[in-house]
């Protein structure tokens, strides 16, 4: 009888500890999914000054000093070696505080694709590579640069094909204390 109790106690505690791990998976991604959308409605307004450097192929676009939106551009020439067409490899947005930033790498410089947010510099919560059709190529979480909890890489189809657990689950916590501000 007392393994029986010591049993259900251990599967019981299992189940906890998991539900538990999702919580703080669920929560992150939450989190994430919110500041995105925050930051994109803040980066959204109409800029008032836009400066393109044409040494490096960067266009940035500013609203009272602050940046809104960060484009490196990659040119595309002709056989004169004229500049035919710009395209986008990579576009940041700004939150109004200039605390967060909303990366993206697009396809046109790479084989894969990237989004991901930054805090102070540092990227944090939700991370995901593409496959440049928009199938998801690598997941999971990050905080302070570093990953942490569980990553999974897919194949091209969708399956997963390895699944690391980085630890630190419990750092995700921490982004219960960072707030968006307006």
């Amino acid at each position: 009888m007392i393994k029986n109790t010591d049993t259900i106690f251990l599967i019981i505690t299992l189940l906890m500890l998991q539900s538990c791990q999702d919580s703080i998976y669920k929560y992150a991604e939450n989190w994430s999914t919110e500041v995105k959308r925050k930051i994109i409605e803040d980066s959204n307004i109409e800029p008032d000054k836009t400066i393109f450097d044409t040494s490096s192929n960067n266009l940035t676009l500013f609203k009272e000093d602050k940046k809104l939106k960060f484009y490196h551009l990659v040119p595309t020439f002709d056989i004169n070696s004229k500049v035919t067409f710009y395209d986008t490899a990579v576009c940041i947005f700004y939150s109004s505080d200039q605390n967060f930033e909303l990366v993206r790498e697009l396809c046109s410089v790479s084989d894969r694709r990237f989004e991901g947010i930054k805090y102070k510099g540092n990227h944090l919560g939700l991370a995901e590579f593409k496959y440049c059709d928009g199938n998801i190529k690598e997941r999971g979480f990050r905080y302070n640069n570093k990953e942490v909890g569980k990553w999974t890489k897919f194949d091209s189809t969708g399956k997963v094909m390895e699944e690391t657990d980085n630890s630190n689950l419990e750092q995700l916590k921490n982004l219960k204390d960072i707030k968006y501000y307006r």
